[in-house]
């Protein structure tokens, strides 16, 4: 019996130092794309809050906004928003194709488009901003229970990561991942033991408009009640910052 319970208190710490290492590791990824990722923001008329992507990298998506200008030439002017299809309506040019070019990509295709108005290289400034509905709340045993801005889908410890990491009492064996796109049963997935067998690349992501919870190891099956409690209070923070 001693055994037994020896046995279980040194894997659960082993278990703990495996988990907290990974959340330092994927800690410093997330504080290093930050820095070449987007931290601006503007609010428009409408009230909708935006972050303006500047990453090198980023892709443009349907409900982003295109803010461009033609130095010394202000027919060209506009502020659209990319649609369904993916494409932006540019004065006299027309519909132009946006969706998953980066910054540079969707330059250097305005630029060929605008070759038979403009004389020589054309100066063009352009500003991306994607609306911030695009999301990630985490709840349960989190050291910061918020919702987190995401481009992109991302790993389950780079979200928890963002959370500040796990809590001691957290149940790393049955965190939940609600799907925003589904009405379906959350993903519930095991964290601990693919921490064990090294098979974290393996784990769903979790893709904008998710939500993460993680339960305590005393109370796995939480009452709905709680659990909804805890999610209608950070969208509810959420409305008032934003």
């Amino acid at each position: 019996m001693v055994d037994e319970q020896a046995y279980k208190v040194g894997r659960g710490i082993f278990l703990a130092g495996i988990v907290l290492l990974a959340f330092l590791q994927y800690g410093c990824t997330s504080q290093n794309t930050t820095q070449n990722t987007s931290s601006a923001y503007s609010r428009s008329s409408s009230g909708v809050l935006f972050m303006k992507m500047q990453s090198d990298v980023y892709a443009i998506k349907e409900g982003d906004k295109i803010d461009l200008s033609v130095w010394d030439y202000p027919e060209f002017k506009t502020s659209s928003t990319v649609n369904q299809e993916g494409t932006v309506t540019v004065p006299l040019i027309g519909d132009i194709q946006a969706a998953g070019m980066t910054k540079d990509e969707f330059i250097d295709q305005l630029k060929k488009k605008l070759a038979e108005y403009v004389k020589g290289e054309p100066k063009i400034t352009l500003s991306i901003s994607s609306p911030m509905t695009q999301k990630v709340t985490v709840i349960g045993a989190v050291t910061k229970q918020d919702n987190y801005p995401v481009t992109s889908q991302v790993s389950l410890l780079e979200i928890l990561s963002a959370a500040g990491g796990t809590t001691a009492d957290a149940d790393l064996y049955h965190i939940k991942i609600i799907r925003f796109e589904s009405g379906g049963d959350p993903d519930v997935v095991d964290l601990a033991d693919a921490m064990e067998t090294g098979k974290v690349e393996t784990l769903p992501k979790v893709r904008p408009g998710d939500t993460v919870y993680v339960p305590q190891k005393e109370n796995v099956v939480r009452s709905l009640s709680v659990f909804l409690s805890d999610a209608i209070l950070l969208l509810g923070i959420f409305r008032v910052l934003y």
